[in-house]
């Protein structure tokens, strides 16, 4: 089951407890506004990821350390990858079956993403 949870003005996350799989919607980077030399949408990404980390999630990051885009919406929002901290039901680390990230997806908005099942992120959070 996704549930859908408005983390600010920007962004938007579409989480399945069960499996630990997520997806954030982000708004496209080019609608930015800058006041006295500092991001807007940056100063709300942080204050979304300090939120879904109160809840037990978190922003996926390849092995390179950047977030990982899965996509994006039909109006060029950006879709990045998310997971809990603690899946209900012990998955596969990492991995989410095709009936979740189709849900996912289709809560989303997601229109150019990979139709599969795959690899959503690590089994345990990024470490600071």
């Amino acid at each position: 089951m996704v549930f859908t949870i408005r983390l600010d003005e920007f962004h938007r996350a579409h989480l399945d407890p069960i499996t630990g799989a997520g997806l954030i919607v982000c708004p496209r980077p080019e609608r930015d506004v800058w006041l006295d030399g500092h991001s807007v949408f940056t100063a709300a990404w942080d204050d979304a990821v300090a939120h879904l980390a109160r809840v037990g999630w978190f922003p996926v990051r390849d092995e390179r350390d950047f977030l990982r885009y899965e996509g994006c919406t039909a109006d060029g929002s950006l879709v990045v990858a998310a997971a809990a901290e603690q899946a209900l039901v012990p998955r596969e680390p990492g991995h989410v079956d095709t009936a979740t990230w189709t849900a996912l997806c289709e809560a989303a908005g997601l229109t150019h993403a990979p139709r599969t099942a795959r690899a959503i992120g690590p089994a345990q959070p990024p470490r600071s």
